[in-house]
């Protein structure tokens, strides 16, 4: 089932104008064109919608679970909002919908939610299972250590939880298919995560450098599968200037591109529809670094990048997924393309010289389709210790179904086409860069060892030499893989 698309959201929310999302004791009911309906309290956020009825949760009316409190674990991350629970509505539209969403789900089952916030360390979450201690229902890890637990057998694998659907359309099927290993779903994700929208990576590109530098109307060739490394490459060369006349490119001078060197190499090989590690039939990893392919487009990287001299390359490279040095460049109309998560796009919003937004291009026009990277995420676990599955699974199945009618729709039709697109064109854009979302084993789960170990310190440090690193690789992959449950 294809998650509903961005024109569909559009198009319905035109026809249903704005609902006002109430509780109901079911998880929705249906009018006979087919609308959802709810009654109750009107004085909640107002959001619109656009889920069709194969996103309406089944979870049968008498399954309540009143006066039971339900803990939500997270940690605080400078580059996405992990927050599941607010205090109170404050006039603010993802903030309301987070809290309508809350009482949705408090209202529906009899319960109370509480979030408990950890620090971002994986210990600090694995030590209460260890102690058998009961300090959270599911927890919020990243993405690596969401697959840690798991090998350490600490975790419940989501498709042992009772009343969850994974295709319904409030949890992300392509997502969740990629993250299955040796055939087990052991986390999945749904709308309850905007983190996953966050981290989805996009190029903004400055119009008044596109415009000034003429060159031609980049949208169009998105639209007809012609955005491609060479065409970028084209724009990144005209865009990369002297500006003072002092020989020597420094932050006082225009580029092409820029980018935190961490994220250069997996933006580039998976919008060209490559992995650094695959699956074989048995949903078993192996590394693909090897392939030829995958060689050619790595080397086209390098070529586009450092040996076309249009790369800015931040000296900033700390916290921040997107250096503010690249940022000021951009924002300063010295930079024609800067690489971007949605979380950091939405900090654009002040920027005076208008931005577009548009896909990875695709490695040639024989490529069939773009792809976007989603460069790490937040998977909700479940401890062992969780003794009420039951409980857990119907709150989970359910806070995905509210947050698709509540905290969804205000993160596209507030947070980015409210406050961030600026065009018509950008909106059409997002249609291809959320539907083409697609996740690589070796730029997240072993991003440690493989992303940041390996690539980033061979892109930092213009390392093209491949081949001499594959040994190391393979020996990670097959460490992972041996610690695969069975």
């Amino acid at each position: 089932m294809q998650r509903t698309s961005f024109k569909r959201r559009i198009a319905a929310a035109l026809l249903l104008s704005v609902m006002i999302m109430t509780q109901t004791l079911a998880c929705g009911s249906q009018t006979d064109d087919g609308k959802q309906t709810s009654s109750g309290d009107t004085s909640a956020a107002e959001v619109t919608t656009a889920k069709d009825m194969s996103g309406e949760c089944e979870i049968p009316d008498d399954v309540k679970f009143d006066g039971e409190t339900f803990i939500i674990a997270m940690y605080e991350n400078a580059s996405v909002n992990n927050h599941m629970v607010v205090d109170e509505e404050n006039g603010d539209s993802q903030n309301d919908a987070m809290y309508k969403r809350q009482r949705m789900t408090e209202e529906r089952f009899g319960i109370t939610l509480e979030e408990a916030v950890f620090e971002d360390n994986a210990t600090k979450f694995r030590t209460p299972i260890l102690a058998g201690d009961r300090e959270y229902d599911i927890a919020n890890v990243r993405c690596t250590d969401a697959l840690s637990f798991w090998q350490e057998e600490l975790i419940i694998p989501t498709s042992e939880l009772p009343y969850i659907n994974l295709e319904k359309t409030y949890w992300n099927k392509a997502f969740n298919e990629s993250l299955t290993l040796a055939g087990q779903q052991y986390i999945a994700i749904g709308d309850m995560l905007t983190s996953t929208h966050d981290l989805t990576y996009a190029l903004t590109f400055n119009k008044k450098l596109a415009e000034d530098y003429k060159v031609g109307d980049i949208y169009s060739l998105v639209r007809d599968g012609k955005w491609t490394f060479d065409a970028m490459l084209g724009m990144m060369k005209t865009a990369t200037n002297d500006l003072n006349g002092d020989t020597k490119m420094d932050e006082n001078d225009s580029y092409g591109y820029a980018s935190h060197p961490k994220q250069v190499l997996p933006d580039f090989w998976i919008a060209a529809g490559e992995m650094a590690v695959k699956k074989d039939d048995g949903g078993i990893p192996y590394l693909a670094v090897g392939e030829e392919r995958f060689i050619n487009v790595f080397n086209k990287i390098f070529d586009i990048t450092y040996g076309a001299e249009t790369y800015y390359k931040p000296s900033d490279q700390g916290l921040y997924d997107v250096p503010e040095s690249c940022i000021k460049l951009f924002t300063n109309d010295q930079l024609m393309f800067m690489d971007a998560s949605f979380f950091y796009v939405q900090q654009l919003r002040s920027m005076e010289t208008d931005f577009g937004i548009i896909p990875y291009p695709k490695f040639d026009e024989e490529q069939e389709r773009y792809y976007s990277r989603v460069s790490y995420y937040n998977a909700p676990i479940v401890p062992v210790t969780n003794q009420n599955l039951e409980f857990t699974g119907a709150v989970l199945e359910y806070f995905n179904y509210a947050s698709s009618l509540t905290v969804i729709p205000a993160y596209y039709d507030v947070v980015l086409y409210g406050k961030v697109i600026r065009d018509e064109e950008s909106r059409e854009m997002l249609d291809i860069i959320f539907d083409a979302r697609v996740v690589d084993i070796g730029d997240t789960t072993l991003c440690g060892a493989i992303r940041d170990g390996i690539f980033y310190g061979m892109f930092n440090s213009e390392d093209n030499n491949l081949s001499s690193k594959i040994p190391n690789m393979e020996t990670i992959v097959e460490e992972f893989v041996s610690k695969l449950p069975e």
